[in-house]
């Protein structure tokens, strides 16, 4: 049962997880190299996540998820077509860095909660990043910000109700 419920939540943040060949020697060099450069670095706060994350949405490769100022409310989609399911719920921060998103996921196959976090840190204006469970750091912002960056997939405002409307309307 955790499976299916956390394979909504895994599809639609599966997109901002950096993939790679974790079993090459030069790929372990350098995520040890960027595992010491992200610890060397400070955990944000809570308040400077809250700047970096609210009334924005985080497009992904499919879908994307609304960080709304208002009540910490958080909506996002994720999917191809048919399959697409939904979220809604609440995001929060905490001075140790740490950005969670607890939503009801909703799906063909069905709905259930998940939560899904993410670490930041912070060094002379580069954040890193890291999902809490699992996965590798990476540099989220550069200082400057590089083209590539993933916080340039952070964009202003609700970009992501509307498809979250649809969605739900052909679920009726």
């Amino acid at each position: 049962m955790y499976s299916i419920r956390s394979s909504f939540v895994t599809a639609a943040l599966g997109a901002l997880l950096l993939a790679g060949n974790a079993g090459a020697a030069p790929m372990k060099q350098a995520d040890a190299a960027m595992t010491k450069l992200a610890m060397a670095a400070s955990p944000m706060k809570a308040a400077a996540l809250e700047k970096l994350y609210a009334d924005r949405t985080w497009k992904w490769k499919t879908g994307g998820g609304f960080f709304s100022s208002d009540r910490k409310r958080f909506v996002g989609w994720a999917g191809r077509r048919i399959g697409r399911s939904y979220g809604e719920g609440r995001w929060y921060a905490t001075d140790g860095g740490k950005l969670c998103l607890q939503a009801i996921w909703s799906g063909l196959d069905g709905s259930g909660a998940a939560t899904k976090c993410f670490l930041h840190r912070e060094r002379n204006g580069v954040i890193y990043q890291k999902p809490s469970l699992g996965g590798k750091w990476y540099v989220f912002r550069h200082n400057p910000i590089h083209k590539d960056d993933e916080a340039r997939k952070l964009v202003k405002g609700d970009r992501v109700s509307k498809d979250v409307s649809q969605i739900k309307a052909t679920r009726r």
